[in-house]
């Protein structure tokens, strides 16, 4: 079982206050560095993740999870979730790397897989053509922790790769919901996709407890037991939870790891729709103008040499159905 008295993570960000950080790693499973903190002491911090005390996830049950992989490196750093054939939701503090924001040519997605490092027929990989991070994240207290990624070619969906829908309602108290995510158990790594049930906490009671840690602002709730040994945590960052099969959080940040009355921290998708759908239509817009150019392009002012009707209205179908969310 991990040690959670000292089970600290990454280096992504501050909470007010305390030393609270982004569950996101940075580097290489086995690095660590030593951060001083605001309690002017010095911790080491694992740049790693792990879901505590967590169960093996079946092949099908998170179509949606990714993987954001360094391009270089082919190593997990962060989740994410698929919204749409083209777009990954994530956390904003993903796209960091030492305080700096990454390229968009360094990042690899992957999804269809449990294993990490595991050749399946399943598996896709796609690279990231631009990313989009929320306009008032704050890195330093994780403020408004989400981001888009664009993925330079669309997913191929199918029952091991495909969208999750996005939650209409604010997050409910006591609803017992699944985050999900790959890192480490028991201090040895594990690539196999793990998942634990969390219950989402009410309002008060998060500011209540986490009163040292965090102010936790309308765009954010928590979520744990209050005894402590199950959550997510480093690496975990960017990934879902889902309640009731609808994406409702983004694994943002916390005290530790499954520490006892200390729940974890997420982005409430809710509250930041208007943002997300904004940035689903400009995409798509892009899309489709894209595909408008192409028909163009390929029709003759000439009628004796235009292109027969059938297969403009053939192209142009096709590429509404690539910028249509999987169902």
């Amino acid at each position: 079982m991990v040690d959670n008295a000292r089970s600290t993570s990454g280096l992504l960000g501050t909470r007010r206050l305390y030393t609270g950080v982004a569950r996101c790693c940075t580097r290489g499973s086995t690095n660590f560095v030593e951060i001083s903190t605001d309690h002017e002491e010095l911790v080491s911090f694992g740049l790693t993740g792990r879901i505590v005390n967590g169960t093996k996830a079946a092949l099908k049950q998170f179509p949606h999870q990714v993987s954001l992989m360094r391009s270089w490196s082919r190593s997990h750093f962060c989740g994410g979730s698929i919204i749409s054939t083209k777009l990954i939701l994530t956390a904003a503090h993903c796209l960091y790397l030492n305080g700096v924001t990454i390229q968009p040519w360094s990042i690899i997605v992957v999804g269809g897989i449990l294993k990490l490092n595991e050749k399946t027929s399943t598996r896709q990989e796609r690279g990231v053509a631009k990313f989009k991070i929320h306009p008032e994240f704050n890195l330093t207290i994780l403020h408004n922790d989400v981001a888009v990624l664009e993925l330079s070619v669309p997913f191929a969906f199918t029952s091991e790769v495909h969208n999750i829908a996005l939650t209409g309602n604010p997050p409910v108290p006591k609803t017992l919901c699944q985050v999900s995510g790959w890192g480490y158990l028991n201090e040895a790594m594990s690539e196999d996709l793990m998942y634990v049930d969390l219950p989402i906490r009410s309002t008060k009671e998060c500011r209540e407890l986490l009163i040292n840690i965090t102010d936790l602002p309308a765009g954010m709730f928590c979520a744990g037991y209050l005894e402590g040994g199950r959550d997510s945590c480093q690496g975990d960052s960017g990934g879902g939870m889902v309640c009731n099969g609808i994406l409702t959080g983004i694994v943002s940040g916390g005290e530790g790891c499954a520490r006892p009355r200390t729940p974890g921290v997420y982005t409430n998708i809710f509250y930041y729709m208007n943002w997300i759908s904004e940035n689903n239509i400009i995409m798509v817009t892009k899309l489709n103008n894209s595909t408008n150019n192409f028909i163009k392009s390929v029709t003759y002012n000439h009628s004796t040499h235009k292109m027969p009707t059938i297969i403009v209205v053939m192209i142009s179908f096709s590429f509404i159905l690539l910028s249509m969310p999987y169902s």
